[in-house]
């Protein structure tokens, strides 16, 4: 067996306040960025991979994940608690004798990796090799791995790694070419599909905390046995459930984001996200290519009142929510003062409803169509501030804003527009500030290159398919662009690893 060994990338250092359960803990963006060179070189090094096993915790498969990614999202990572933060080397060496894979690679942490290491060199443990932060070691072993009957071929720090990326002109061995990514992006919907019809059932809720078998399963969701059997089984291979005999659970993940009794639960995201209208808007990806544009439309999802925003306000908000609670973090304000708060293209509200929670001397104004309106309006209510929300219906270019204001929320609204329209709609934000008020503008921000972050990367996509001109813009882009909009110098704050980041601008 060859055993490739990796720690997971860099995640800061543990903060009680943000992640009160440490096995939360995501990795910062410049974590994730450096992984993205390793997993690269690790592609051109032509190694591929059987199976992916990772640590259950959030920073172990947010690093196996970019690594998959890499290798055209095959094969799924597979979380297990054999290789969590406190599994001894032992355990794992028995665990990987019941593991069938020619190449397997094991995303964990240390110093757990550095004993595996030193048990499968050396009988007495005694060889250790200290892992880095990102850092693998390639190993041939024994099928089953024993002690004492592996040699280490391969130790790199990411420094190391990324420099072999930088100085090869091509793959840095011979790479057998593949369809894996090929087939992995064709069929990608049907995993999507898979997801969404789990949602619909309620798939995840019927597991709950205590498992259960698909017989049990396909009678509380009103299912067929066959149908919720393969399906489940499915989703295990997909890494949101674990299957035990014949009994299925929910992973971490699942059972925080994907069951409809845990508070944090974003399955709502799924009606917004697998919309019919934006499933629509990819039908035809090379007549939106030749176009430049959206073929839904004139306007695509900006039209005026278009309807796929009132499912954004009611899917997106308990996601969204959680990244407006991060945003306020990174807004300093004095909580002695009064503060007016207008939130552009509201939706749901969240945005603005968190400054409404944090400083209670703040009123909040949301500006978008009336039918979205009536959404944040639940909202605010349902976080008792009905009394300091205010509505404005209409169109960001055109409704009076009714300055000045404290703080002007601008929150994944820029992309949508071309940089002149963007330019001309910061006109207006800055013209409704108070001298010494702040734009606040959350976005979707790509490094230089445009090819990284991924997720930041890829979303000019959406733009290009949804919108007519709409563009994921890179900091000096939406920098020049406030700029020309009056606004001097901006600051970008990323509230989150892989999501939006955060630009503050000075009127």
């Amino acid at each position: 067996m060859r055993l490739v060994v990796m720690r997971h990338a860099d995640a800061g250092n543990a903060d009680p306040r943000r992640w009160p359960d440490d096995r939360d803990r995501p990795l910062t963006d410049a974590g994730r960025r450096e992984h993205a060179r390793v997993a690269e070189a690790l592609r051109r090094m032509g190694l591929r991979f059987d199976r992916i096993l990772t640590s259950p915790l959030a920073r172990a498969r947010e690093t196996a994940a970019i690594t998959a990614r890499t290798f055209g999202d095959r094969p799924v990572p597979e979380p297990t608690d054999l290789l969590g933060d406190r599994a001894d080397p032992a355990s794992i060496l028995v665990g990987l004798s019941r593991v069938k894979a020619d190449t397997l690679l094991c995303v964990g942490h240390e110093p757990t990796l550095s004993g595996l290491i030193a048990v499968l060199t050396s009988r007495d443990g005694s060889a250790r090799v200290a892992m880095a932060k990102s850092g693998v070691a390639l190993l041939e072993c024994a099928d089953p791995p024993a002690a004492g009957q592996g040699v280490l071929r391969m130790h790199l720090r990411p420094a190391e790694i990324a420099r072999l990326v930088d100085e090869a002109a091509g793959p840095l061995a011979p790479v057998a070419p593949s369809p894996d990514a090929f087939m992995g992006a064709l069929t990608a919907y049907q995993r999507s599909a898979a997801l969404k019809g789990a949602l619909d059932l309620d798939l995840f809720t019927a597991i709950g905390r205590s498992g259960e078998t698909a017989a049990t399963l396909a009678t509380r969701c009103g299912a067929s046995p066959r149908g919720t059997r393969i399906l489940c089984d499915y989703l295990t291979v997909a890494g949101f459930l674990t299957k035990r005999g014949d009994r299925y659970a929910l992973t971490a993940d699942s059972a925080r984001f994907l069951d409809r009794g845990s508070p944090a639960c974003v399955a709502a995201a799924a009606d917004f996200v697998y919309a019919p209208e934006l499933r629509e808007a990819f039908a035809d990806v090379a007549a939106a290519v030749r176009r430049g544009g959206t073929v839904m439309g004139s306007a695509g999802t900006v039209a005026p009142d278009h309807p796929v925003w009132v499912r954004f306000a009611r899917g997106m908000a308990p996601l969204m929510s959680m990244v407006a609670e991060t945003v306020v973090e990174l807004v300093e304000v004095d909580p002695a003062q009064p503060l007016r708060v207008l939130d552009v293209a509201a939706g749901h509200g969240m945005f603005g409803i968190a400054f409404g929670r944090r400083h209670s001397r703040s009123v909040i104004t949301a500006l978008d169509w009336s039918a979205v309106l009536e959404v944040a309006r639940e909202h605010a209510r349902a976080a008792g501030l009905d009394r300091r929300f205010r509505t404005i219906a209409g169109s960001a270019f055109e409704a009076d804003l009714d300055g000045p204001y404290d703080l002007v929320l601008v929150p994944n609204f820029l992309h949508h527009f071309d940089p002149a329209t963007g330019e001309r709609l910061m006109t207006r934000v800055r013209e409704a500030l108070a001298p010494a008020g702040r734009a606040v503008t959350v976005e979707f921000v790509p490094d230089e290159g445009r090819v990284t972050p991924p997720h930041a990367a890829m979303f000019s996509l959406v733009m290009l398919c949804c919108t007519p001109a709409g563009d994921a813009y890179t900091f000096a882009e939406l920098d020049a662009m406030l700029r020309r909009a009056g606004f001097g110098g901006s600051e970008l704050r990323a509230p989150g690893p892989g999501g939006p980041q955060v630009i503050i601008s000075q009127r």
